[in-house]
């Protein structure tokens, strides 16, 4: 907080009487020297007799009261503008409090570990370290103890997308780390759940991902930032709820001794609460900060991840991790009731989002519309804007692509797509059966804070646990080659994407959706980052609730949602759907499905100087966290 002091002179102090100290007593001693008499002496004269007057003695100017009344209001003045200034000095340029950037840190409700667990101690020592660092160093020590530890993958080869936001100079990057495919990747055939595992094991980018956010946007050395991520491997995390039940639930495929011995020790999963230690994950922690990412590119690192994949029948390498680079571009936006809306540009599905959005701002959706043209209307848009992401691939191997995601994505092509909706009727199914695969299985971290960054990751390992395949350092491989493949759940069996054909080099599509959302005008107003796993099951829904109905954050994501399945044309709701709206859909021939759970997405907002983050209540270990 600033301070400051305000010094006033006032020429006639001298005159004011010591017994009247404050401005109202000074005031009537004022008014009463003003009272007519003919002589200061009394006695000297006769005194006038009183006459009956209609003039107010007291109506004339007070040269008095208005010095007094100047100098109250000029001290009140000066004071505030100075506390003003000051304020803002120390808002742009000063260094934020610990409680301040504790709070940034960690959130209001999401992504804490339990207050005597290892990681919660190692946070409060992140949030002491970090104090005044910008939020992408914060964003990179989360995304690394999160996929690391505290979700499902465990595991240091992710694939993903970073977007970053500049809030003052609006300006936005994204960072595509997504694996790739091998040079040796077979050209046909299918990849399935059965296939070998070391066929679906990509080229992992998360730590080249991560090292390109920070040499850009980092303020902590990237050795003490990993060194801190490494004490909390070494000190040991508890197994999470969700982690114990995913691995519960793990079938019989093709797991790795390794993996085995660290997710089912004496062949019985890990329960809830459980420590586990990863000194093995330390080490390679340790020696990654030392080193750099190039460690893991290039040298002893690279070979014993070849030989561990290619002993799981993969195609892997040295060519693969020495090729391998992490792409940083726009992202791609539309304007949706007044704000911006950024979105990864494909491979991701960005495009669909945005499609989407400019779809339903034709509609007439406010809190007062009937309820049921409002549901309709979202059912109808997802089916189209889905449906199109059979179009989307990798621009940087196949420029095919970019054509229809730049159509996708304009004002034109929405008013033509909204004109195939009808508003009574539910349309019939709108691609042949097959829909884009959304890993259930994805991580999320948002962060927000005082130096006006907004960071939001997401990343996965495609299955919960990958491959299964884990290297002697401890490394959980991916199983990201899958999303080169439809699964036709009708026909239970995969199909290869029409528009995205395997080929050495390209990353695979995907619905990792990091979305940022801020003012389309000037700085005051609403932003929004928000990420899911299964981000077409939910984002759009959200951006509605908040940004069209203008309901609270905590409410849009506790709502019931819904999903169009495209390959039985049916509609699937989750479990907090209202039965009374499943009754309106019906109504308009849909056929509902009703699910426990579609997707779990987690937010953060801010509000001027307020700032909320918020994980999703269907989960209390949801698989992210919420700065």
């Amino acid at each position: 907080a600033a301070t400051g002091a305000v010094c006033c002179s006032i020429p006639d102090a001298a005159f004011l009487p010591a017994a009247l100290p404050d401005p109202e007593s000074f005031l009537k001693s004022a008014r009463l020297q003003r009272l007519p008499s003919s002589s200061s002496e009394m006695g000297s004269q006769d005194v006038s007799p009183l006459q009956e007057t209609s003039k107010d003695p007291f109506s004339g100017d007070c040269s008095c009261r208005q010095d007094g009344l100047t100098v109250i209001i000029t001290a009140c003045l000066t004071f505030a503008t100075g506390v003003t200034v000051a304020l803002i000095m120390q808002i742009y340029f000063g260094d934020p409090q610990e409680a301040e950037a504790r709070a940034w840190l960690w959130g209001r409700q999401g992504g804490r570990w339990p207050p005597a667990s290892p990681p919660a101690q190692a946070g409060i020592h992140v949030c002491q370290v970090l104090s005044g660092l910008q939020e992408v160093s914060g964003a990179l020590h989360k995304a690394l103890t999160l996929d690391s530890f505290s979700r499902l993958c465990l595991g240091l080869l992710l694939g993903g997308v970073m977007l970053v936001h500049d809030i003052r100079r609006n300006r936005s990057w994204v960072i595509d780390f997504r694996e790739a495919a091998p040079q040796g990747i077979p050209l046909e055939g299918l990849l399935q759940q059965d296939t070998k595992p070391g066929l679906l094991v990509g080229v992992p980018g998360m730590l080249r991902g991560m090292q390109q956010a920070h040499q850009l946007h980092g303020r902590l050395p990237w050795s003490k930032l990993l060194g801190l991520v490494a004490a909390v491997a070494q000190d040991g995390f508890n197994v999470t709820h969700e982690l114990a039940k995913a691995i519960s639930e793990l079938k019989d495929l093709n797991y790795s001794e390794r993996f085995r011995e660290t997710f089912l020790p004496l062949g019985q999963p890990l329960l809830p609460g459980t420590l586990v230690r990863r000194p093995d994950l330390a080490a390679l922690l340790q020696l990654l900060g030392a080193q750099g990412a190039s460690a893991f590119y290039s040298g002893n690192l690279t070979q014993e991840i070849i030989s561990e994949v290619q002993s799981y029948g993969g195609v892997l390498a040295e060519e693969d991790f020495q090729n391998y680079s992490v792409p940083v571009e726009d992202p791609i936006h539309t304007v949706y009731r007044g704000h911006l809306v950024f979105s990864p540009p494909p491979p991701p599905a960005g495009p669909a989002l945005l499609t989407a959005l400019n779809i339903l701002e034709g509609f007439n959706i406010s809190s007062r519309a009937p309820r049921g043209n409002t549901l309709h209307w979202l059912a109808e848009t997802l089916k189209i804007a889905l449906s199109l992401t059979g179009n989307l691939g990798d621009p940087s191997e196949d420029l095919s692509v970019t054509q229809p995601a730049a159509g996708m994505v304009s004002q034109s092509e929405a008013s033509a797509l909204r004109q195939l909706i009808n508003d009574s009727l539910a349309s019939p199914g709108l691609c042949p059966p097959c829909s884009p695969h959304s890993s259930p299985a994805a991580s999320q971290v948002l962060v927000m804070g005082p130096d006006d960054f907004i960071v939001a990751a997401v990343s996965s390992l495609n299955r919960p646990f990958g491959s299964g395949i884990m290297t002697p350092s401890g490394v959980l491989l991916n199983s990201q080659m899958l999303d080169f493949s439809w699964q036709n759940q009708t026909l239970n069996h995969s199909i290869p994407r029409l528009h995205e054909a395997r080929r050495a080099g390209r990353r695979p599509p995907s619905f990792l959706l990091p979305t940022i959302v801020r003012p389309a005008r000037g700085l005051c107003g609403t932003y929004l980052c928000l990420a899911a796993s299964h981000s077409s099951r939910a984002s759009s829904e959200v951006l509605v609730n908040v940004l069209t109905l203008n309901k609270n954050l905590s409410e849009s994501l506790s709502l019931g949602r819904l999903h169009p399945e495209l390959q039985s044309n049916t509609l699937q709701v989750d479990s907090e759907f209202p039965e009374e709206d499943i009754e309106l859909l019906v109504a308009r021939g849909h056929q509902v499905d009703r699910v426990k759970v579609l997707s779990l997405v987690h937010g953060a907002r801010r509000t001027n100087s307020f700032i909320i983050g918020l994980k999703d209540p269907r989960s209390p270990d949801a698989a992210g966290s919420t700065l």
